[in-house]
């Protein structure tokens, strides 16, 4: 049994596929395995796979049809035997200290997830980006804390992304989380249930993720081809909170955290009759589903939330048009939410 599991899900990565998995060999601990998912490459990444399960036999390729980035996971989620697991994105890369850094915090303090801090940087120049992913401390209690003492901002103080993220395989293994088969935000399912549904968090502060934002191919530049994947993804992450009972606690923060993804998604889709369609959808159906409409503005946690439910909902389209066209561009220069 290794100490840590990782667990790196590809899919024509080619171009990046080696500094991934050189950021893995260059770790400071050795007492690993790596489980990379290939889902039906056709770029030749399978061929980078192998070649790096054939010379250090921690390596290890496990092949499947194209499935999506959550079956992937799944996959090799259920060939992880380490004590603890991380997910790593193929075009990404850790730092060195890393998994050594993580396991000893989780070691430390008995925690089920541990989380650290992540930078984005452009596909193409490489320029680092204004984006932090940091933990947020505004309402927590210190670096190691229960789930409910920061029931107003469990949907706020991290990303709902997984790279980010150490767990205890038994706290996993107990629970029995799953990544949904959805062709986007999949994995948003399956962290903030997690981290709901922890005993313990705990946090480091440090940068140990580079996180390669604006990649053509990338999940999100491709969220146009099943924009209502979003929505689905929420709505499935309200009913896991609901059926462990533990919903009633994080609503709040829940609500207001949904509002700003939803909007983000809405940005995101470039091609302008999908996205009308979309908003569409959004206005009609996918609000009062979610559950948004029941609660007046003093619900929302800002006013600027509170804004963009309201264009959303209500705004003529020409004016919503603009202003998501405004929101994206500034989004990206940021480097926000590329996965």
């Amino acid at each position: 049994m290794a100490l840590v599991s990782v667990i790196i899900p590809v899919y024509n990565t080619k171009p990046h596929l080696r500094e991934c998995l050189d950021s893995l060999l260059l770790q400071t601990l050795k007492d690993m395995e790596v489980i990379c998912v290939d889902d039906g490459s056709t770029d030749g990444s399978d061929m980078i796979l192998a070649e790096y399960a054939k010379k250090d036999s921690r390596f290890r390729l496990v092949s499947q049809n194209n499935l999506g980035p959550g079956p992937a996971r799944n996959r090799g989620l259920g060939q992880a035997f380490g004590r603890y697991l991380i997910f790593l994105d193929s075009d990404d890369w850790f730092e060195p200290e890393l998994l050594e850094r993580m396991a000893a915090k989780a070691e430390e303090t008995q925690a089920d997830i541990v989380v650290c801090g992540s930078e984005a940087f452009d596909a193409d120049s490489g320029r680092p980006l204004a984006f932090s992913g940091r933990p947020k401390t505004k309402g927590l209690p210190g670096d190691t804390f229960a789930p409910k003492e920061i029931a107003g901002h469990m949907f706020q103080f991290t990303c709902g992304w997984p790279w980010d993220k150490l767990y205890r395989t038994s706290f996993l293994k107990k629970t029995g989380l799953s990544y949904p088969s959805l062709p986007n935000s999949e994995d948003l399912v399956f962290v903030f249930q997690s981290l709901a549904l922890a005993e313990k968090i705990t946090m480091i502060r440090q940068t140990f993720i580079h996180h390669r934002a604006n990649r053509p191919g990338s999940v999100s530049n491709s969220r146009h081809k099943d924009p209502d994947a979003a929505c689905r993804a929420v709505l499935l992450l309200r009913q896991g909170l609901e059926r462990e009972g533990v919903y009633r606690f994080y609503e709040r923060s829940f609500l207001n955290w949904a509002m700003e993804f939803l909007t983000w998604n809405a940005a995101s889709i470039e091609a302008f009759g999908i996205q009308r369609q979309y908003l569409h959808r959004l206005r009609r159906e996918w609000l009062p589903a979610v559950g948004f409409e029941k609660h007046t503005c003093v619900y929302y946690e800002s006013r600027e939330t509170y804004c963009k439910y309201l264009l959303v909902k209500y705004a003529p389209w020409p004016v919503l048009s603009g202003t998501l066209k405004a929101y994206k561009r500034w989004k990206r220069r940021r480097g926000y939410g590329d996965k």
